[in-house]
């Protein structure tokens, strides 16, 4: 599982270096499932991508859901992480919000990857909050 917000720096190349603490958690696969999610870029190792891809199998058995499932599954494009830096596809980078300066932020199952700006402005909203706060009022506490 992914946990935790790191800065980050894209470099001309489209590389952005992954905290080894996530690297290791992506395992010795060392490609990610990359796709456009709202206001940044979602990449998912290949177990969390393998269940959701099973789920998708079984959706587009569906007439109702076989377009859906063919737009979705044809905009998630292959990100390799090579000495610890991922290679963020270029289809991804070109008219997406991805700059030079960047949070990479564990969200479960899978990473994002924000532009530094929307992801402060993003948690200047939760001012005031902490993990206690969240944790008991999702009932978790």
């Amino acid at each position: 599982m992914f946990f935790g917000n790191y800065p980050a720096t894209l470099d001309d190349k489209g590389r952005v270096h992954i905290p080894s603490v996530i690297n290791r958690q992506v395992g010795d696969n060392k490609t990610l499932m990359m796709a456009e999610w709202g206001d940044c870029l979602a990449a998912f190792p290949p177990a969390s991508f393998e269940k959701m891809g099973e789920r998708l199998a079984e959706l587009s058995k569906q007439k109702k859901y076989r377009d859906i499932v063919h737009a979705t599954v044809s905009r998630f494009f292959p990100g390799t992480i090579k000495n610890g830096k991922l290679l963020i596809p270029h289809e991804l980078r070109n008219g997406t919000k991805v700059n030079k300066k960047l949070q990479i932020v564990g969200m479960l199952d899978h990473i994002e990857i924000w532009n530094q700006p929307e992801w402060q402005k993003k948690n200047s909203r939760r001012k005031g909050r902490n993990v206690r706060d969240d944790l008991d009022q999702l009932g978790i506490l």
